[in-house]
């Protein structure tokens, strides 16, 4: 403090004159009470104020207000000043916490301010002593006036967020101020009336807490409170002091003086005594399930396991004690309840089901903690386990997601027909928004216009930030009335909270016992308000009972904030979408033989279950390990990391192994002639076309050789040749009108002459055009200037845009990785290519492309950033094609791919799990909008038409605008511009620090009239699902088969089919997945090829009968269906739909027990 030139501290960036500086940040709580401190003016030195102060957010400090109070005497008020002079504190800082940013309460005698500090950089810092911010510092001006005669006390208190570290402190005046040593005495520090009533041997009583700072010797005080009514006496030593004093209730909402008198000196405070909170809050301990993070996956997963069996034994150790504090659980995570089940004893497994029947545990639905990534047909095998549970008799009606800020939609439609009732978020605002002010609970609808009763709770360990973990009663009373103090200030409204928290403060802990002797310590002590050890169940009942009818309702989607941490392994991203697409065309297949009347393959649906579940494991939000980022090179960021990509690729490698036991189910069906074949699948429930790319021997093709694919009607589909191999070619072929989830065969016929190898030119004034768009190029940028639509006579680019349409464009965060952490983007740069070359347009049968070479920042440049933007001949559709070999770099990067089109009076659409979703719009309040994850497509619209933009590779898109403040809560934007988001590493932990390697990846574009959600999501389903090819060569004799086939069709233009797989449960059945997308009530009638209705029943997800739904008409607009279709072995016979609506498909299993069903007369003997 400097007044005439003194300060506490020097102002050196550096905290080494305060006191524990160096040493681990837990010793402060243990040598500065309330890790809080007294400095006396020409008495104390520095190092009596420890070197970081902690804020109410720091669960390892108590959760308390550290403080800091300066005192100081004067001998007479300053002369010649005005009224106006203000005094300047600054407070200088060496770091702070970037994201939970401390907030400073200022108080100089009875003047009082409150102001935050800056955000620091290293939220390590505590860790590794690294400070990363420059020049953080609070300057505070106070009043001249503020001043007085005799003593003075300047308070600086931390009164929300977490730590800061010090560098110094100092008060500078205009005028010249003598300050002087103060003279002994009592300060009050802080004074607060607990909203509670705690039982005393007389009866209720209020408890009021006091800080004093005594500046004298150990002391006796008496103390008087109200008219003079003796309280008692308090022993008070030297320093700070902590006192808890007790008053007969009957003083709510009254002002009462409490007096303290000792031998030398008497001192007053007034406090307002609060009423008390009627208040239960509903304690919910579980484990935070991470697959890694804090250990490799190997190690994490059996331990999870183990978790079950300390959870048992617990509630067993519990008997005996009061209700309210008996140890209960809550399973995060399905998957561990899963394995658990199949590998305990028969013995442990009762315990286990006795005390899920008695609500001591509660299992719950979610597989584990998921991302956005994950495509819908993921969720089949991420609910089983559901159904699984349903058959041991276990409820599952909570669905708990925590640490991911946002959850896919479809689970608002699918988890209400498994029985689930309930949905949770514990959100984390590391480098994210959370929805609302406070915890919140609400109505989540689907579109359909399902719904589950949701909480957004706060961070699931709250609890463990209050030090409940600890056993400290002391502490968990800091941090709970502070909370409570906080969720009534913001409008939380009902008499019951949950509060989540672990045995221990970390993801992945084990159970605890300790907090159950603290809810047992705190209810011997408070009658208000209450602590009670639930399941997350529990405590969605108490609301559901008694306060459903106040809940708001919410429909809309909940998109993750977390995803653009894929970004950082775009390559593996990218297999993982691919992946998803290629097993969801090879389920199709599969389906498309069963109604052929083939068996399946034994295993098939143990192998697509292990598949998926690796892709779960894949999407799962857990990338890595924590210090990933600040250590990507030591052995657990290397392990965590090969551990989880391997999930991906093993994934991928089984898939294509599947997929060619999906086309060999066919081998006796397809045409064979005298001339080879080529035959396209067609796994969508609509006719459609689109690019095939495929390969051939040159025993079918000779090399060069020109050739025709030739259907039955002498109709010729268009090919041109790509690269080749010594054995054989690949080729891009335009596959026309291929039938309805079928196929369609086609005879390779040569012909004379050799192929016509594709004619390259360089554009005419940088034009090329075709019969739907004209488009001007910018030769120095490789991008598109102009994009004019001739059937809808508009120009589609914004030609005002900073970027063009296809700008490949580099983004460097100039080496500031944590601005995103404190919520800011304000240090970038971005850079387009340069040194672009164009070679050329190539002209081919079925696309003409024009190509560009450039360089850019982070990427090698022998090879250079390749883009093709690829015309198609006969389709409106546009492709651009990107090619780049990322350099390692671990300084934050990205790359992004621009389309800034213009469409007036337009708005933001893409696709989720679930639905469609208008950005900015349909969406939970301050879930993700900066950037958003897209399954299908992209795109902006108006009334009249609309613009669409489809990626099979890259799931990251940013609607209006790059990263731009991205943390405002508003992100309506009037533009059409839409941004991919192709790589990154932004993040701080988790994630990957860098990525390398070529990467390949490409968009379909077009544009049309009118505004369909159904258009756009079969332009979208069809880019992303692929179209199988089987070459097969020429046979002796033609074989008779039928050379197309369709096996289901649908003629509603407002229902497209997401998904159909083989039975999981039942033989020679289809489960297949219909969405109405328009927003119209429709009739879903199936038909196969000769237009006959096939019979259906309803069922769940998991293919249980969904109640009180007996037949297929759509009963509500947008309405979601899984439908399980039961043809007999031969396609035009089918088993009566009556025969299957009343049979018995439940049958409770015992532990372990193993049986064999079989339910359907179609099943071939």
């Amino acid at each position: 403090m400097c007044i005439r030139d003194r300060s506490i501290g020097i102002h050196d960036g550096k905290p080494d004159e305060f006191a524990l500086s160096g040493k681990s940040y837990a010793e402060v709580p243990k040598n500065f009470p309330y890790s809080s401190a007294v400095y006396n003016f020409g008495e104390s030195s520095p190092d009596d104020i420890p070197f970081v102060i902690p804020g109410p957010d720091d669960g390892w400090a108590g959760a308390v207000k550290g403080t800091v109070l300066i005192r100081f005497r004067l001998d007479g008020l300053p002369d010649r000043h005005k009224k106006s002079d203000m005094m300047t504190l600054s407070v200088n800082l060496v770091e702070t916490h970037p994201s939970h940013i401390p907030e400073l309460e200022i108080r100089l005698n009875g003047y009082k301010v409150q102001k935050m500090v800056p955000g620091g950089r290293n939220s390590a810092y505590l860790d590794d002593f690294k400070p990363a911010a420059k020049n953080l510092s609070l300057k505070v001006s106070l009043p001249l006036e503020a001043l007085k005669d005799g003593e003075n006390e300047l308070c600086i208190r931390s009164v929300a967020g977490s730590w800061l570290v010090l560098d110094n402190i100092s008060l500078d005046s205009p005028v010249p101020v003598r300050a002087l040593r103060p003279e002994p005495g009592l300060s009050f520090m802080e004074t607060a009336s607990l909203p509670a009533l705690v039982k005393g041997d007389s009866g209720l009583m209020h408890p009021v807490r006091f800080m004093i700072a005594n500046a004298g010797g150990q002391t006796e005080a008496e103390w008087h409170y109200g008219n003079d009514r003796r309280g008692g006496t308090v022993s008070l030593a030297p320093g700070i002091n902590i006192l808890e004093l007790d008053i007969p209730e009957g003083y709510a909402d009254k002002k009462v003086r409490f007096t303290f008198t000792t031998a030398n000196f008497q001192s007053s405070a007034d406090v307002f005594i609060r009423e008390p909170e009627d208040l239960t809050v509903y304690l919910v301990q579980h484990t935070h399930t991470d697959i890694g993070y804090t250990k490799p996956q190997t190690e994490i997963l059996t331990e999870h396991l183990r978790y079950i069996d300390y959870a048992v034994e617990y509630c067993e150790a519990t008997e005996n004690y009061p209700d309210d504090s008996r140890f209960r659980w809550t399973c995060e995570a399905s998957w561990a309840v899963r394995e658990w089940l199949k590998i305990r004893p028969e013995s442990q497994v009762r315990k286990f089901l006795h005390y899920v029947k008695e609500g001591r545990i509660e299992v719950t639905a979610m597989f584990f903690n998921m991302s956005e990534i994950s495509g819908e047909n993921n969720y089949r095998a991420f609910l089983r386990p559901v159904s699984e549970f349903h058959s041991l008799g276990i409820p599952v009606v909570t669905a708990m997601q925590n640490d991911v800020c946002g959850i896919a939609w479809c689970l608002a439609d699918y988890l209400p027909d498994l029985g689930v009732k309930y949905m949770t978020i514990g959100s984390n605002s590391h480098r994210s928004d959370i929805p609302f002010d406070c915890p919140t609970l609400y109505r989540w609808e689907s579109p359909s216009g399902k719904s589950l009763l949701a909480y957004r709770s706060d961070h699931y360990n709250t609890g463990n930030a209050w030090g409940i973990h600890s056993g400290d009663l002391n502490s968990v009373e800091n941090g709970l009335f502070a909370y409570v103090d906080d969720i009534r200030s913001h409008g939380y409204p009902f008499p019951l909270v949950a509060v989540q928290y672990s045995g221990y403060f970390t993801d992945n802990s084990p159970p605890c016992l300790e907090e159950s002797e603290l809810i047992r310590e705190w209810n011997g002590k408070y009658e208000y308000p209450k602590l009670r050890s639930a399941t997350m169940g529990e405590f969605m009942a108490g609301i559901e009972k008694n306060h459903a009818a106040e809940l708001p309702v919410w429909k809309a989607a909940y998109p993750d904030w977390w995803t653009d941490g894929f970004g950082s392994a775009a390559r593996e991203t990218a297999a993982s979408r691919t992946t998803q697409s290629d097993i969801g065309a090879a389920e199709g297949m599969f389906s498309m033989s069963v109604m052929s009347g083939h068996d399946q393959i034994p295993g098939l649906s143990g192998e697509t279950g292990r598949i998926y579940e690796n892709l779960l494991f894949y999407d799962e939000h857990t990338f890595g390990a924590a210090e990933s980022i600040r250590d990507p090179l030591c052995e657990n960021s290397q392990v965590q990391w090969a551990e989880k990509g391997s999930y991906v690729w093993e994934a991928l490698k089984s898939t294509k192994m599947l997929g060619e036991a999906a086309a060999g189910m066919f081998y006796d069906d397809l045409y064979r002639g005298k001339k080879p074949t080529v035959t396209f699948f067609n796994p969508c429930g609509w006719e459609r076309s689109g690019l095939v790319k495929f390969y051939a021997d040159y025993e079918m093709i000779p090399a060069d050789r020109d050739f025709a694919l030739v259907d039955e009607n002498g109709d010729r589909l268009r090919c041109q040749p790509l690269n080749s191999r010594s054995e054989g070619r690949y080729y891009a072929v335009w596959a026309e009108n291929i039938p309805s989830f079928g196929y369609k065969t086609y005879e390779i016929e040569l012909l004379g002459g050799l192929q016509t190898p594709d004619i390259r030119k360089m554009p005419e004034d940088g034009i090329i055009e075709n019969d739907w768009y004209k488009i001007g190029f910018d030769p120095s940028r490789g991008s598109i200037l102009s994009l004019y639509d001739k059937e809808l006579s508009r120009e589609l680019a914004d030609t005002a845009a900073v970027w063009n349409i296809g700008d490949f464009i580099y983004e460097s965060l100039e080496g500031d990785r944590a601005q995103m952490e404190a919520k800011r983007f304000d240090t970038y740069s971005r850079h387009t290519l340069e040194n672009v070359r164009c070679e050329g347009v190539a002209e081919g049968a079925v696309y003409n492309t024009i190509s560009f070479v450039g360089e850019s920042q982070g990427c090698d440049t022998s090879d250079g950033v390749r883009i093709e933007v690829r015309m198609y001949n006969h389709e409106k559709l546009l492709e651009f094609c990107y090619s780049a070999v990322r350099l390692p770099e671990t300084d934050p990067a990205g790359i992004y791919v621009a389309f800034p089109f213009s469409l007036e009076s337009s708005d933001h659409y893409f696709d989720v799990p679930g639905g469609v979703v208008r950005h900015a719009g349909n969406q939970i309040p301050r879930s993700s909008a900066a950037w958003n994850t897209v399954q299908n497509f992209a795109g902006v619209r108006n009334s009249s038409c609309q613009i669409l933009v489809s990626t099979g590779q890259i799931p990251l898109f940013m609607m209006g605008e790059l990263l731009n403040d991205p943390y405002r809560p508003d992100h309506r934007i009037d533009n059409g511009h839409i941004y991919s988001w192709v790589m990154n590493n932004y993040w701080t932990t988790n994630f990957r620090a860098s990525q390398e390697g070529e990467l390949n990846w490409s968009y379909l574009i077009t544009s049309e009239a009118g505004d369909r959600d159904s258009d756009a999501m079969r332009f979208g389903i069809g880019n992303r699902t692929p179209m199988p090819v089987r070459v097969m060569p020429p046979a002796p004799a033609d074989n008779g088969r039928s050379r197309e086939r369709s096996f289901l069709h649908t003629e509603a233009d407002n229902i497209v089919m997401i998904s159909a797989h083989p039975s999981e449960v039942y033989d020679n059945s289809v489960v297949c997945n219909f969405r109405e997308m328009d927003g119209r009530e429709t009739e879903l009638v199936i038909l196969d090829s000769s237009g006959n209705a096939i019979p259906f029943e309803i069922v769940n997800i998991c293919e249980e009968p969904a109640e009180g739904q007996k037949d297929g008409t759509m009963d509500r607009p947008t309405t979601d269906r899984h439908v399980k279709m039961d043809p007999d072995v031969k396609m035009n016979r089918h088993v009566n739909l009556d025969r299957h609506v009343n049979l018995d498909r439940s049958i409770k299993l015992q532990p372990y027990q193993n049986v064999f069903v079989r339910l359907h007369s179609a099943v071939k003997d």
